[in-house]
């Protein structure tokens, strides 16, 4: 079995682009920092590429930004590309099947508003968040997000 499940924020801004097929994907990268660490020292980070497709991406690319609380799930796939100099370069990314926003509207809104620097701070509240707590409160919230989502071929 090949799954993964990601909490984390994201990184950056996610990409939006359109395959010639016309098909919506977005390329983002999520933050997750690992629950153990070295003692008396910064928690170590890892910085996660992942892509969506269709309404995925769509929801993604419409709903989140930089510094977005997400849970992504979905599956790892590795692929091996060559350089223009014939090297090898392995390539690793998350393809999500399930993207949840773990934030209401209103945080999301205000971070849109602040969002004009180049770092995002985590607060102390916000470094132990347990999606247990919020999810009951998220899936009310999310199937509000999936019902206002309008389509540009409609």
């Amino acid at each position: 079995m090949n799954k993964v499940i990601l909490i984390g924020r994201l990184a950056s801004k996610p990409y939006k682009g359109i395959t010639s097929s016309n098909i919506e994907y977005s390329r983002f990268t999520i933050v997750v920092t690992r629950p153990f660490g070295p003692a008396n020292s910064d928690p170590i980070s890892d910085f996660i590429p992942c892509i969506a497709w269709r309404t995925n991406a769509t929801f993604i690319n419409k709903y989140m930004d930089k510094g977005s609380l997400i849970s992504v799930e979905g599956s790892f796939q590795s692929s091996r590309l060559t350089d223009q100099n014939g090297q090898p370069i392995n390539n690793y990314v998350v393809s999500a099947d399930r993207i949840q926003s773990l934030e209401t509207r209103e945080v999301t809104e205000n971070r849109r508003k602040n969002n004009t620097s180049k770092e995002f701070n985590i607060s102390e509240e916000e470094k132990h968040f347990s999606p247990a707590k919020e999810q009951e409160n998220q899936d009310d919230e999310i199937d509000q997000v999936y019902d206002s989502l309008t389509w540009d071929n409609e």
